[in-house]
């Protein structure tokens, strides 16, 4: 039985496949909805294992590809996907797959699921022959069975001397085989010997170039991190030497700052005063002016009494004379 195995993960399909393989089961494999059809197409496929979920074609589309077609409609499929739920596997039978297998498949699911499908040709009933009982005329004549065990024991006989012989022979070679290969052996530790040696004198000339080599670089490291040390040293006394000049700059800058702001607050305060003294002194000569004229007013006043006054004695005087 032959199954097409689709998932576009290479190690959903290896895991799977494995599964499937264990089941005694011949697996295809493909990676996309598309190759999936391109195979159906092409091979004899007994059941399809269906990822839902695939870039391009998706596993529902793929299905209803197949299951609609009438050349892969008798093709059972088996949707697998990492969502279980009702809405799922209502879409699983609206596009034809016979079930709905979550993954990672377990086993016992799997054989479950196998087990519900039935693709196994059907052997044709072969009819056994009839067993013929042989007619007297048919029967069988008359057998010498003395002179068949004789020529039995007389083949056996001669089955035994071949076989003697063979194991003779064959006990010969083994023991020819056993000290060639000896032979064979001893010649060879003779000729390996030397290159074991050299192999040897090899192997230490090349830990020695090795140790050499490791020593080296461990002076040149250390080597390495102390002018390294040396630059990070001359680096900080620049950064520290930095750190004066700025501050020092950021001073003077503050203070000139702060005196320029200073001056300004000054002239502006001046300026103010400037403006104040003038509108005072504007205000006091105008008072200076209104005062000056009531004073003017109330002598006038003043005079008009006087002599509205003296009227009005003069009248008195003149009404009593």
């Amino acid at each position: 039985m032959k199954v097409l195995l689709v998932d576009d993960s290479k190690a959903a399909r290896f895991a799977m496949g494995k599964l499937l393989k264990d089941q005694g089961l011949e697996v295809e494999m493909a990676a996309s909805g598309e190759e999936a059809l391109d195979k159906i197409a092409t091979e004899d496929i007994d059941i399809v294992f269906m990822d839902q979920s695939m870039p391009g074609m998706g596993g529902i589309a793929a299905t209803t590809a197949i299951t609609s077609n009438e050349k892969t409609s008798h093709i059972p499929v088996v949707l697998c996907t990492g969502n279980e739920g009702e809405k799922l596997e209502e879409m699983a039978r609206e596009a034809g797959a016979i079930g709905v297998l979550t993954k990672p498949p377990q086993a016992d699911k799997l054989q479950a699921m196998l087990a519900t499908i039935d693709v196994q040709p059907v052997p044709e009933s072969v009819a056994e022959p009839e067993e013929q009982v042989p007619t007297p005329q048919e029967a069988a004549p008359a057998v010498d069975v003395d002179a068949i065990v004789a020529q039995v024991e007389a083949m056996l006989n001669a089955v035994r001397k071949d076989v003697s012989s063979v194991e003779h022979k064959v006990s010969s070679v083994e023991h020819n085989m056993a000290q060639k290969l000896g032979e064979f052996a001893r010649s060879s530790e003779a000729r390996l010997r030397p290159l074991h040696d050299n192999l040897k004198k090899i192997d230490e000339r090349i830990a020695a170039k090795v140790k050499e080599q490791m020593s080296m670089d461990a002076g040149n490291h250390r080597i390495q991190l102390e002018a390294l040390r040396q630059q990070v040293e001359t680096g900080l006394d620049d950064i520290k030497e930095w750190e004066g000049r700025l501050r020092t700059e950021l001073t003077t800058e503050v203070h000139a700052k702060m005196e320029e702001l200073l001056n300004g607050r000054l002239a502006d305060l001046k300026d103010s005063i400037r403006d104040t003294r003038k509108n005072t002194d504007a205000r006091l000569k105008e008072m200076e002016k209104k005062v000056s004229a009531l004073q003017g007013s109330l002598l006038m006043k003043s005079a008009i009494i006087s002599i509205i006054s003296a009227a009005a004695a003069f009248a008195a005087a003149f009404f009593l004379l």
